[in-house]
């Protein structure tokens, strides 16, 4: 039995299905569909960009919970016989999308409004050095522009992870010298952040004005 087109009250969409085959997961004391078949139902039903987020976190290993990672063609294969048609091109369209190589959920949604508007897809984690060896990994890179991309989630200036003993202080004084360091070896940097990207249309503001190049001309339409 495949997934039906949903029902939407309150702010809850519902979809049916049969139980059968269905395997059902405890996470924090609540019943789930197991990471496969939630994956794969957020990019049937949800948005590209919110599709493209949980694909790229399943395909890296995650390491707090003891998950290994998931391969594009053990997804792929849970799709027959549970989606409709256009569902599962949807599935396809974002899984054959989706990089283990973004570093955050900010980044995997930042990438994916930059293909919905056309750009051409960025190098990820982009290695940039200089005469003094290495300067940092950018979290996006045009190598034809020249162009540095950077999403600034504000957890690399609280959490201890990242901050790695130094105060917020000295993270913000830390990241402009590094910034410094990418500007002098010929690149431009751009950067956003949260607010950019739930703001209709300020990524691609800011990446076109930066000179980020497209690939073609905008559409409205899910890639």
């Amino acid at each position: 039995m495949q997934n039906d087109g949903g029902r939407s009250r309150a702010g809850v969409r519902r979809h049916f299905a049969s139980p059968a085959g269905l395997r059902v997961v405890e996470r924090d004391g609540l019943l789930v569909t197991g990471r496969i078949r939630t994956v794969l139902d957020l990019a049937a039903f949800t948005s590209f960009a919110e599709a493209v987020v949980p694909l790229d976190h399943v395909l890296r290993p995650d390491s707090a919970h003891g998950l290994s990672a998931l391969s594009k063609d053990v997804l792929l294969a849970g799709v027959a016989g549970h989606y409709t048609a256009a569902a599962a091109r949807r599935i396809l369209t974002a899984v054959e999308f989706a990089d283990p190589a973004s570093g955050s959920p900010g980044e995997s949604y930042g990438r994916a409004l930059m293909w919905v508007a056309g750009f051409e897809p960025p190098a990820l984690q982009y290695e940039i050095r200089d005469a003094s060896g290495l300067v940092g990994f950018t979290d996006y890179f045009w190598d034809s522009a020249r162009l540095a991309g950077e999403f600034d989630g504000m957890e690399k200036y609280a959490k201890p992870e990242y901050l790695r003993g130094r105060t917020a202080s000295q993270a913000v004084v830390d990241e402009k010298f590094r910034e410094d360091r990418i500007r002098a070896t010929g690149a431009t940097v751009v950067r956003w952040v949260w607010a950019d990207l739930m703001a209709p249309g300020r990524l691609e503001r800011k990446l076109s004005a930066a000179g980020a190049p497209r690939r073609r001309a905008r559409s409205a339409r899910r890639p």
